[in-house]
């Protein structure tokens, strides 16, 4: 969506939390700082070259809708530095050369849910986003994380990283 912050006033925007919420909000304040964030999602493959070995940011970006960069980060991190322990004290060099296609199955699932999270978020508010159609697919969506209990327990699986 092409926009500028000035077209987004404070009643806009909270406009845009009570489409999302479902419901009223009823202690609204001022909004005191509004920046457009551009969403963007990134995924470098391999993760490793040689001896370079990339983590987090560098390797992966996900938009922040999702929560998951920090995740990741500390993933890559734990599977690298355990990776590097066997290697030096066992010379076993197996976990290192699996560290990029290890840890690239756990973030394509995890840009899948990104990229579904904010599809669902953007699609839930403003109609001017992809449509009153969209809107309302989105809307449905909502209904069913919160209604049914096979779809709220994946998406408590996908927000708590569990999944």
């Amino acid at each position: 969506m092409d926009t500028a912050v000035e077209e987004w006033t404070d009643d806009r925007i909270w406009e845009e939390i009570e489409a999302r919420f479902g419901e009223p909000v009823t202690a609204k304040g001022p909004i005191t700082s509004k920046t457009l964030v551009p969403l963007r999602s990134v995924v470098y493959a391999p993760m490793s070259y040689g001896r370079l070995y990339l983590l987090g940011d560098a390797a992966h970006i996900v938009p922040p809708m999702s929560a998951k960069g920090m995740n990741l980060a500390l993933h890559d991190a734990d599977l690298f530095a355990t990776a590097v322990c066997k290697q030096v004290k066992e010379q076993d060099a197996g976990p290192l050369e699996a560290y990029s296609a290890t840890c690239l199955k756990h973030v394509w699932n995890y840009q899948a849910y990104a990229a579904w999270f904010t599809d669902l978020m953007h699609d839930a508010g403003d109609v001017s986003y992809h449509g009153e159609f969209r809107r309302s697919l989105a809307r449905a969506e909502f209904e069913r994380l919160y209604d049914s209990e096979t779809a709220n327990r994946l998406f408590g699986e996908f927000l708590t990283g569990l999944n």
